[in-house]
C-alpha cells in the first residue's frame, strides 16, 4: 500500500505521472537518449572497460544498484531501463514490440553511444538480449554474463500463462493491482523475506508508468517467462569457455536477492580470474 501513491493506483486503475516517476528514478548519473523511437533513459558512471547491465521483464534498471555500485570502481557502467520497460516505456506503436524488435534496438543503442567493444550482464529478457546481441556481434563483446537468461523452449508457469489468457489479458491491459505486482515480486524470489521495500516499491511504481499495463500482457505473450535450472546444460554446450554459478537459495533474479556475492563473483569473472570455485 505503501508504494501506491492513492487508493485507486493500489488498484492498478490508474497511472503515475511521468514526471513524478523521474524524480523517484534519475539521478546525477540518468541520460536520455533517442533510438528507435524510444527515449532510452540510463545511467553511465565510472571508468575503464565498458560493460551494459540489461535487466529483465517488468523491472528497471534499479535491480543493478549493487552491481552499478561496485562494479563502476573499475569498470565503466552503463545500465539502461530496456526498450519496453522503466523510464524508457514502450514503442510508438505497441505491436512494434516483438522479439526482433528489442534486441534491433538494443543494438541501435550501443551503436549511438559508439561502443565498440563491451562486456554485458543480462538478467531474464535482458539475457536473453544479450545473448543475441553476442552471437550477432562476436568481435565486439568481450564477456558475457548471464542470469536466468530466457533463450531455449520451455513450460510457462501457471501464473504467467494465466496472464495470457484472453479474457485475463484484456483485463490486464487497463487493470494491474498493486497486490498483484507485489505477489509476483514475492513468487521469483528464492526467499521472499528478502524482498525489500524498495524492491517492492519500484516495481510497483513502474508498473503505474503510463502504457506500461499493456505493454506488459505484450511481453508475456512474446516469452517463455522462467528458467529452470536444467536449462543450463545448453547454454553450458554453446557457449564455449562457459562457467556455471549456482545460487541455491536465489530465485529468478540473483542480482537482486544475492547483492553483495553476485556482485563479487561478476568482478572475479571480469578479472579474468578463471581459478574460481564455481558452485
Amino acid at each position: 500500500m505503501k508504494a501506491a501513491p492513492t487508493l485507486s493506483h493500489w488498484g492498478g486503475l490508474i497511472s503515475m505521472d511521468m514526471e513524478d516517476l523521474a524524480k523517484r528514478y534519475t539521478n546525477e548519473y540518468s541520460k536520455f537518449v533517442k533510438v528507435n523511437g524510444y527515449n532510452i533513459h540510463y545511467q553511465d558512471r565510472g571508468q575503464g572497460n565498458t560493460i551494459i547491465l540489461m535487466h529483465g521483464i517488468f523491472s528497471s534498471l534499479q535491480t543493478w544498484d549493487a552491481w552499478k555500485d561496485e562494479l563502476s570502481k573499475t569498470h565503466r557502467v552503463i545500465a539502461l531501463d530496456m526498450p519496453g520497460f522503466g523510464l524508457t516505456g514502450g514503442p510508438p506503436k505497441l505491436d512494434d514490440f516483438d522479439e526482433e524488435h528489442a534486441p534491433a534496438t538494443f543494438e541501435k543503442f550501443v551503436n549511438k553511444l559508439n561502443l565498440r567493444s563491451v562486456s554485458l550482464a543480462g538478467n531474464s529478457l535482458g539475457g536473453y538480449i544479450a545473448a543475441r546481441y553476442a552471437a550477432q556481434n562476436p568481435g565486439r563483446v568481450d564477456m558475457l554474463i548471464l542470469l536466468d537468461p530466457f533463450g531455449y523452449p520451455q513450460d510457462t508457469p501457471w501464473i504467467l500463462s494465466l496472464g495470457t489468457f484472453p479474457p485475463v489479458a484484456f483485463v490486464g491491459n487497463y487493470i494491474q493491482p498493486a497486490w498483484m505486482v507485489a505477489l509476483n515480486v514475492s513468487w521469483i524470489y528464492g526467499d521472499s523475506s528478502r524482498v525489500r521495500e524498495e524492491d517492492y516499491m519500484h516495481y510497483v511504481h513502474m508498473n503505474l508508468r503510463p502504457g506500461a499495463k499493456p505493454q506488459y500482457v505484450i511481453t508475456l505473450k512474446m516469452i517463455e517467462a522462467r528458467v529452470p535450472l536444467e536449462l543450463a546444460d545448453k547454454w553450458m554446450a554453446d557457449i564455449p569457455k562457459a562457467r556455471l554459478i549456482v545460487y541455491p537459495t536465489a530465485g529468478h533474479i540473483p542480482m537482486e536477492e544475492l547483492p553483495e556475492q553476485t556482485t563479487r563473483d561478476a568482478l572475479l569473472f571480469l578479472r579474468g580470474d578463471l581459478h574460481l570455485t564455481w558452485k
